[in-house]
């Protein structure tokens, strides 16, 4: 299976339909997910088929394939990545943004993933969001595709640096230094630029090519240099991930690492007569990506169904001791090595868990509208805070929105409402309401009515 590696030009499909994660089918009722947590065969075959309808340009088909496969299993951190890599095909990046970050709290050893969610977060114009992701996976990442997000995610000068000495070492490709050029030029040195082009490209696509890479240095909107390199473009309107599929915490686990192998102490035993042979256990069902047996945690091994192997013969019973023997020197004491410092993969993955933990962050919108979208009304300012606490857990698009609080005094005493405002029209309050409805919520658009802001963090 591939991983995610960035030139100059990508296909939109070949990209979002490439999985960290496999899992394939095995004898008996159950199979096993690469990333150690069993499954149904059932939930497979959703996900294979929602795999050949992303490569077939079938993206509805896709998501809807892919959210029932994750519907069914909520844990398997390889079925949110191909949800999430169906919806960045359809240009949804907050809900792909939302189904990459469930993935990485599940299984936070995934440079693909990540890679993927710093593409995501770029285009919603979180550059900072994504350069912090980038640099926390760095010992993560293939040093081509971390300079390349790195610059696509406004960091081009940090990007030069770390793809200068690698495209100086022997066996440097030629992906890697067109990268390093468009670093050159995202950063304003035309000149390195079209010196680095000129070495693997002919003289006369050279000047087109930094043509191209000059439309791409000022862009208009956030996704625009994600949309150039990937072919993908932000959908007009994202309901975001349905409620039903949030992760909930008693789904989720310590973030996977690699773990650290240390090396066993052996003891001093006296060595035992041999074994008989015995046959081998038949093989264990075969895992299409081979990069993630190192992934796998000590505490959750991968399980496959394979049959029970054949039971080991007892060993002979020790010969008795002579009556006689000379006095044996007390064996002396090994010191047990200590424990080695986690490697840097453990502690980039331990990096990248601690910051997908957290919601992504929107900024506020300031459109003057006298819209607002209201979201419910509770009995107290203490009940409201919980319930914006909440519902901007559940729902992302309402993080880029202010909340707002009035009282209300109904024939059934004083309510307080809770609302969202900073909308630039009625017609984009009326949007988000809809969209926040197929999600799951309720909600309707009204005028300011006495709504003053409130101070209450989005978490």
């Amino acid at each position: 299976m591939k991983e995610l590696r960035f030139g100059s030009a990508l296909s939109a499909i070949a990209l979002a339909s490439m999985l960290t994660g496999c899992a394939t089918s095995s004898p008996g009722p159950r199979s096993a997910s690469i990333f150690g947590k069993k499954v149904d065969t059932s939930n497979i075959g959703l996900a294979t088929k929602a795999l050949i309808a992303l490569n077939a340009n079938d993206i509805t088909t896709a998501i809807d394939l892919a959210e029932r496969a994750v519907a069914n299993s909520p844990s398997d951190a390889g079925f949110r990545s191909l949800l999430g890599n169906a919806y960045f095909a359809a240009g949804r990046f907050a809900s792909a943004d939302a189904a990459f970050r469930d993935s990485l709290t599940l299984h936070s050893n995934q440079p693909s993933v990540v890679l993927k969610l710093a593409l995501v977060e770029a285009a919603q114009g979180r550059k900072s969001e994504a350069a912090a992701l980038l640099h926390a996976a760095r010992d993560l990442l293939d040093v081509s595709d971390f300079g390349l997000a790195l610059a696509l995610a406004g960091q081009p000068q940090q990007a030069v640096a770390a793809l200068e000495p690698a495209a100086h070492q022997a066996g440097a490709d030629a992906r890697l230094r067109q990268n390093l050029a468009l670093a050159h030029a995202l950063s304003g040195d035309w000149t390195a630029a079209r010196t680095i082009a000129a070495q693997d490209l002919p003289a006369d696509l050279v000047e087109a090519r930094v043509r191209d890479w000059m439309s791409l240095a000022n862009p208009a909107r956030a996704s625009d240099q994600v949309a150039a390199f990937t072919g993908i473009v932000p959908a007009a309107n994202d309901p975001g991930q349905p409620v039903r599929l949030a992760l909930r915490r008693t789904e989720t686990r310590h973030a996977e690492v690699a773990p650290v192998a240390q090396p066993p102490v052996p003891p001093i035993v006296a060595v035992p007569a041999p074994l008989p042979m015995v046959a081998a256990p038949p093989p264990a069902v075969q895992v299409a990506a081979a990069q993630v047996a190192a992934a796998q945690p000590a505490s959750e091994p991968y399980y496959v169904a394979a049959a029970a192997p054949a039971e080991l013969a007892p060993p002979p019973a020790p010969e008795p001791a002579p009556a006689f023997v000379a006095p044996q020197p007390k064996p002396a004491k090994v010191a047990k090595p200590a424990a080695p410092a986690p490697a840097p993969v453990a502690k980039a993955a331990q990096r990248v868990a601690r910051l997908v933990a957290q919601p992504a962050a929107l900024p506020v919108r300031s459109g003057n509208s006298a819209a607002v979208v209201q979201l419910g009304a509770y009995g107290s300012p203490q009940r409201v805070a919980a319930a914006w606490a909440e519902a901007s857990r559940r729902h992302a698009l309402l993080r880029g929105y202010a909340p707002m609080s009035a009282a209300f005094s109904g024939p059934g005493g004083t309510v307080y409402r809770l609302s969202v405002r900073g909308f630039g029209s009625a017609q984009e309050a009326a949007s988000l309401c809809t969209s926040l409805r197929r999600a799951g919520g309720s909600c309707f658009v009204r005028a300011v009515a006495g709504d003053a802001p409130v101070q209450i963090a989005a978490r």
